[in-house]
């Protein structure tokens, strides 16, 4: 079999393809999509299928493309290109009948980059006519038929907000979980969690299972880095360990003793990785002492180190030797008990917050 341009690309992909194949098996419910599977070292890219099992969605293989599917890939002159008829007939094989524009869509993350430079533009042109407004029962819908968890990962990928209380405001955004195997759907956040910095994981880790809901203080939505981080790691395995065990979740899935390899992720993502290194403290602690002082802020203003260590409560020796990691530490147990919200006092709270930062510059670059 002749082989097509072997040049490496990106294999962090997933493509939504959905295609009705079998027209000669009435009624037969069938999507196509393409997954991949890490053997051993490398990712091994397949062709699977949803299928509807009853009022259960599931998913099976239906052909091993390996670690290179660009060998399937036939260019012509210009931006031509084809598939290898070993594809096709792999698949009518096992009783389907392939659009070949729904292949053509399967590989075109494959292609040779100069020739899907060309063609990008064209490829989902009919994608921006699909958009309409949805009526309240389809809203309904949509909500009743996807899993929350679903949802939230879709709104932060979408907008990158924590503050997911009107999560439901946008159903419209939904619309793409529907008619999905939990395989597939799992395939598809695959992909789009690309976007996201390693220094956004664990503000999304904390929104999707929505651990903020857990605290009661005012800035809990917004900034989940500024919580107890004891009680965030408490509250992440018990969400984990729910989301593990839902039934519902996992519907068409068939399950084994070991941890899905699917959520094993999320305790990298969360337990591997830190909040960004600027703490979201630091932000809102500028607009809380820029909103709520009576005096325009004090720019520029310094701290002495005797007076910042009778604000933590400790010595000036002690201060001095404590790393940034202990610093905030400590920081956030005071700022805990000062912050008015919780019945600290207010003067206290900014005084707390002018040493801190003080004490974060006279420590720049100590561990």
């Amino acid at each position: 079999m002749e082989k097509g341009n072997s040049e490496a690309l990106p294999v962090e992909i997933n493509t939504d393809i959905h295609a009705n194949l079998g027209p000669g098996q009435p009624g037969r419910y069938c999507l196509m999509y393409l997954a991949r599977r890490r053997v051993r070292n490398h990712i091994s890219f397949i062709i699977r299928e949803t299928y509807r099992d009853g009022a259960c969605l599931r998913s099976r293989d239906l052909l091993d493309l390996g670690s290179t599917p660009q060998r399937f890939i036939h260019y012509a002159t210009g931006s031509a290109f084809s598939i290898d008829d070993w594809v096709v007939d792999s698949l009518r094989s096992r009783g389907l009948d392939p659009d070949p524009f729904v292949l053509e869509r399967l590989f075109f993350p494959f292609l040779d980059p100069r020739v899907r430079a060309r063609i990008e533009s064209f490829a989902d042109r009919h994608q921006y006519r699909r958009w309409q407004p949805v009526s309240p029962q389809v809203r309904q819908k949509i909500v009743a038929e996807t899993h929350e968890f679903d949802r939230r990962r879709i709104h932060f990928l979408r907008f990158g907000q924590t503050d997911q209380r009107r999560l439901n405001s946008c159903a419209v955004l939904y619309r793409v979980l529907l008619d999905k195997s939990r395989d597939e759907l799992e395939q598809y956040f695959l992909e789009q969690e690309q976007v996201l910095r390693p220094w956004e994981y664990k503000r999304y880790i904390s929104t999707i299972f929505d651990l903020q809901r857990f605290f009661t203080e005012s800035y809990a939505p917004n900034m989940p880095e500024a919580l107890d981080e004891e009680k965030l790691d408490e509250y992440f395995m018990r969400q984990f360990c729910r989301l593990d065990s839902d039934p519902h979740f996992w519907s068409g899935v068939e399950r084994t003793g070991r941890l899905p390899e699917y959520l094993v992720r999320y305790l990298i993502m969360y337990f591997d990785y830190a909040f960004p290194a600027r703490s979201g403290w630091e932000e809102y602690l500028r607009s809380f002492m820029d909103s709520r002082r009576h005096t325009p802020p004090r720019s520029g203003r310094r701290v002495s180190l005797s007076a910042a260590a009778t604000v933590f409560g400790i010595s000036s020796a002690e201060l001095s030797a404590l790393g940034r990691k202990e610093l905030k530490r400590l920081f956030r147990q005071k700022a805990r008990k000062l912050h008015p919200d919780r019945g600290g006092n207010h003067e206290q709270f900014v005084a707390l917050a002018d040493a801190y930062q003080e004490m974060l510059r006279t420590k720049a670059g100590k561990p």
